[in-house]
């Protein structure tokens, strides 16, 4: 369990691409990220926090994962008159999620946010699929592992250059 608080600079991005919210409204400028052992125990805490507490919001990116391949369960709930994100992960999903972080920074190209190649995002979606199988403890088959490949051999010159270029 982890607090989160977003970054100044994504505040102020995310102000400027949605010009009617106010940063009152801002429901994920702080928050808390839980990691848990696996999407049965996402599902159970989700399903308790629903029971107890009052829920504004619910986005579930695993049931529909966005088109980056992000997958997590997001709640906005309404504590002491203030908005809270929480987000629960497995921890593939936070790997996942921390290994785009981490390329971003080492590009220099806000990945997560959705810039950059588009070679890059379409090897995320299809990693994410990948691991997303595997947490379900099944395998890939022929042709997803054909993908994977071919996604990676187009996105890794991209990849490969933001490590060569941040040593």
């Amino acid at each position: 369990m982890t607090q989160r608080l977003k970054r100044f600079p994504t505040v102020v991005d995310k102000l400027l691409r949605e010009p009617t919210m106010k940063l009152t409204q801002m429901a994920d400028i702080g928050g808390c990220r839980a990691i848990l052992l696996n999407q049965d125990a996402v599902t159970a805490v989700s399903r308790r926090l629903r029971k107890n507490w009052t829920i504004v919001r619910i986005r579930d990116y695993v049931a529909a994962p966005k088109t980056s391949g992000y997958r997590a369960v997001h709640l906005i709930i309404r504590r002491r008159s203030r908005l809270i994100e929480l987000q629960l992960r497995t921890p593939i999903q936070d790997a996942w999620a921390n290994q785009v972080e981490d390329d971003s920074r080492r590009a220099g190209t806000d990945f997560k946010g959705g810039a950059g190649q588009a070679e890059v995002h379409a090897y995320y979606a299809v990693m994410s699929e990948v691991l997303a199988l595997r947490e379900q403890s099944e395998e890939p088959d022929t042709d997803l592992r054909q993908r994977l490949i071919e996604r990676y051999d187009l996105a890794h010159p991209f990849l490969a250059a933001t490590v060569r270029g941040s040593q």
